[in-house]
């Protein structure tokens, strides 16, 4: 069996391709750069797993096709059984051309894997692709993925490898309904027929909980997300926002998606990670982008509002998230119509008011010098 990735970043290396080679694929990976001139000279990636207790390191085998290459990278998609992007959603229209022309090309159908942070990534490429194939588009499969695994870190080696550090967790959430057969068998792959809800299951809780601990853990001035979520104050307002995360899936989704309040306990923990050495800064990045109004801050907070839950911590977080882009600062006056321009929520709503209030305190304490996080009791009714 073989397997084609377009893409030789974090989460095409420390988890898709590994999670195929474990099952069984042939991978090769479509590259650039320097990444995969390294990759072509020592044919494997070191793949490091860590909880922060126990460590495991192991070389997984790649074949490397540089991107520049057209003929070959065409051909490498043509002949895989699976392919996958891991690219970026953003990035996703620059390869639709190279991926048209291998499918194109293929002589049995092939189920493409999306592993791109984005709901509706694999809807992107299908779209895409009826531009460029036409009805040939529909005789593959597109889903996107759902990762459990947070990578941290793509290195180079001094002795000339390419290594990516990871946590233990290697579920994998695909659409069952829009894979075509044969239906890949990777190990940890996980078909639902929901795939939206589970979706909004790792934004909601894992995702919201990371940025909660990314955005208080820079206005308070830590470097490290381990070091911001060992913070007991930053720990209650993150539990906090995966809970208020949660309570909106129960009310949307039941009790099998949402989870459980020990789940959160156990995803705190793996913030507490320090071994992954990750920074609030990266896991902080493009908030403008994660201030939408579906993603897991302001999404999970209008979710919560619609199970009749004040999302307290979650608005809080996204308040942080404004402080953390000095360039979006407003007279307090005007914040409310600047968070309702930036997410895309209506003024007057609640959770609109409640990101603006909450900015507004932050603003003011930052001017003080003494970002503190307590708050006064939100007030505002659902």
């Amino acid at each position: 069996m073989r397997a084609a990735i377009i893409g030789a970043g974090r989460i095409a290396l420390g988890l898709a391709a590994e999670r195929l080679h474990r099952s069984g694929y042939e991978v090769t990976v479509l590259g650039r750069g320097s990444v995969s001139a390294t990759l072509r000279l020592c044919r494997a990636v070191e793949v490091e797993l860590t909880d922060g207790w126990e460590t495991e390191r192991f070389l997984v085998p790649v074949r490397t096709v540089d991107l520049a290459d057209r003929i070959a990278a065409v051909k490498s998609i043509a002949s895989a059984d699976v392919v996958g992007t891991a690219v970026g959603a953003r990035t996703l229209p620059a390869v639709l051309d190279l991926l048209a022309e291998g499918l194109k090309r293929a002589a049995r159908p092939v189920n493409v894997i999306a592993f791109e942070n984005h709901e509706n990534a694999a809807r992107i490429i299908r779209k895409g692709l009826r531009m460029r194939l036409g009805p040939g588009v529909d005789r593959h499969g597109f889903t996107g993925a759902v990762i459990a695994r947070a990578v941290a870190h793509r290195v180079f080696t001094e002795d000339g490898h390419v290594r990516v550090v990871g946590d233990p967790p290697s579920e994998v959430v695909i659409d069952g309904p829009a894979l075509v057969d044969p239906v890949p068998l990777v190990r940890d792959f996980i078909p639902v027929d929901d795939f939206r809800a589970y979706y909004r299951r790792k934004l909601y809780r894992f995702s919201a909980g990371h940025a909660t601990t990314a955005y208080l853990g820079k206005l308070k001035g830590y470097r490290y997300l381990h070091a911001a979520a060992m913070d007991p104050e930053i720990a209650e307002a993150v539990l906090g926002a995966m809970e208020e995360g949660r309570q909106g899936l129960a009310a949307r989704y039941g009790k099998e998606v949402s989870g459980t309040s020990e789940d959160l306990e156990a995803i705190l923990c793996r913030f507490r990670n320090a071994v992954l050495g990750d920074t609030v800064d990266r896991v902080g990045r493009d908030a403008l982008r994660k201030l939408g109004r579906g993603e897991r801050l302001v999404g999970a907070a209008r979710l919560a509002v619609k199970g009749q839950v004040l999302p307290i911590h979650l608005t809080r977080a996204a308040a942080a998230a404004f402080v953390s882009e000095p360039n979006l600062l407003v007279s307090r006056e005007r914040m409310s119509a600047q968070v309702s321009r930036v997410t895309g929520v209506g003024r007057r709503h609640v959770v609109t008011q409640m990101v603006a209030r909450a900015w507004g305190e932050f603003a003011q304490e930052e001017s003080t010098g003494a970002p503190f996080l307590q708050l006064p009791e939100m007030s505002l009714s659902i």
